[in-house]
């Protein structure tokens, strides 16, 4: 066996000089009592100290520090890092000592940036808008973000380890993923999810395989975007340009046929051709108002209106348009009254606007409420604002169209709606200005009871005690 020059440079020789001495002391003690030079009691003697100095030394040099040393890497392996030892010599043990003090040190200098990393990626993962879910290589869960606990109504910590379809119990979201992991390419796909929600929504889920190092599957990771709104959006325009294609076509219609029919001889009849234009300067009027509408409408919606914003008495704006619909009401035999107390608090808005809320509220509610019934706007004070409400005993909305009567071109009873002029943009208006003001509106109504349409608007800190 070739020993390395260097293998006696780490050795501490002072110990083993002591030893080595002790070993020699005893070795002519047992050689003197041989040849009977000295009696075995006072052999005893000597040896007796001699064995309890040599048995100190090697506790304190050797078994102590190694029992400190087992104790210390049993608690390292437990995860306490914080555990130092205090061993100084200059021996093995304590360079023992001291490498496993800068290894207890390094881990935790890791486990702290691994710990840190992992609080950033959560704190990413947490503030994410998207949804995330993150499988293993055999389709169990490994992590999901607080949306798709919202989504699916389920606790991140209680779905670890679990098969998806477990936690997500969606086949649609369950197939994307398990294609992705499966082909090892990424997966963009469209699906309808069912979740903790009153309604269906609309997620894209992109899906994309994890690779790892000498292994063909490393798992999959899928974010899920809530796409909802936009297909709402996307629908809405779809039916807004059918809405407008219709009620484009039907007074253009009518007056193409009326022309034509004046052509043909009819304008030779003085009492037809009186008729017939009465009727055509009725439907260019119904076009007037319904373009007005739509450019009033989009400019609403762009925000391209200029509001003349000013402390507003809405007191007087309630009284105001009251007494203009008084003689079409009159006119109509139904009842029309205004009950507003005078100390309102004051909003601030744009006058004409909110008085345009109003019309449109008074006005809808008039022509649905048949002869003998009442209509009633009431205002007052409520939570630091103003409740405005206009309330009929008119023929009602049905349930199912409650959610929708904001929507530009949505007429409950289109045949009655268009016979009363109505091409169910006003309310869309109205929305939209009670929104920039900064207030809300709602509906409710009750089938051949009557509806109430109200608004609130934020009180004017200026003018609010």
């Amino acid at each position: 066996m070739k020993v390395s020059p260097g293998f006696f440079k780490g050795i501490s020789w002072r110990p083993v000089a002591s030893y080595f001495f002790l070993v020699l002391i005893f070795s002519a003690l047992l050689q003197l009592y041989a040849y009977k030079k000295l009696s075995f009691a006072a052999a005893l003697l000597i040896v007796l100290p001699l064995s309890t100095l040599l048995a100190w030394l090697l506790y304190r040099r050797v078994i102590e520090p190694l029992r400190e040393i087992t104790a210390a890497a049993g608690s390292i392996a437990r995860g306490d890092l914080s555990r130092e030892l205090h061993i100084y010599s200059e021996d093995e043990i304590g360079e023992l000592a001291r490498s496993i003090n800068e290894m207890a040190g390094q881990l935790r200098r890791t486990i702290e940036l691994v710990s840190g990393e992992r609080n950033r990626m959560r704190a990413i993962l947490d503030s994410m808008a998207d949804g995330v879910i993150a499988l293993d290589s055999e389709g169990r869960v490994l992590l999901v973000n607080p949306v798709i606990e919202e989504v699916f109504g389920i606790r991140g910590e209680a779905c670890q380890g679990k098969g998806l379809l477990e936690v997500v119990r969606n086949y649609d979201v369950e197939r994307v993923l398990q294609r992705a992991l499966k082909t090892q390419e990424p997966v963009v796909q469209e699906v309808k999810v069912v979740g903790a929600g009153p309604e269906a929504r609309v997620f894209r889920i992109h899906a994309t395989p994890l690779k790892e190092a000498g292994r063909e599957s490393g798992g999959v990771v899928a974010v899920m975007r809530d796409i909802t709104e936009r297909k709402k959006l996307e629908q809405m325009r779809t039916e807004f340009v059918a809405n407008v294609s219709h009620e484009l076509r039907t007074p253009l219609t009518s007056l193409k046929g009326f022309l034509e029919t004046l052509l043909e001889g009819a304008a030779d009849d003085p009492d037809t051709c009186r008729r017939f234009l009465k009727i055509m300067q009725e439907e260019t009027e119904r076009l007037t108002r319904l373009i007005d509408d739509l450019l009033h409408l989009s400019k609403i919606e762009e925000r391209r209106v200029v509001h003349r914003w000013q402390p507003v008495d809405i007191h007087a704006v309630i009284h105001r348009v009251v007494s203009l619909f008084h003689p079409q009401a009159a006119e109509k035999g139904v009842a029309l009254e205004a009950v507003v107390p005078a100390d309102l608090p004051g909003v601030y808005g744009d006058p004409d606007l909110l008085a345009q809320v109003l019309i449109n509220l008074v006005d809808n509610a008039v022509k649905y409420t048949p002869a003998g019934g009442r209509v009633t706007v009431r205002a007052r004070e409520e939570k630091g604002g103003l409740r405005v409400e206009v309330e009929d005993t008119g023929i009602g909305i049905p349930p199912e169209s409650l959610p929708r009567v904001f929507e530009r071109f949505y007429r409950v009873d289109k045949a009655r709606s268009r016979e009363l002029g109505g091409v169910g943009i006003g309310l869309a208006i109205v929305k939209h200005i009670v929104r920039a003001h900064g207030g809300k509106i709602g509906v409710e109504s009750t089938p051949g009871r009557g509806s109430l349409f109200y608004f609130t608007l934020p009180a004017d800190e200026g003018t609010s005690e």
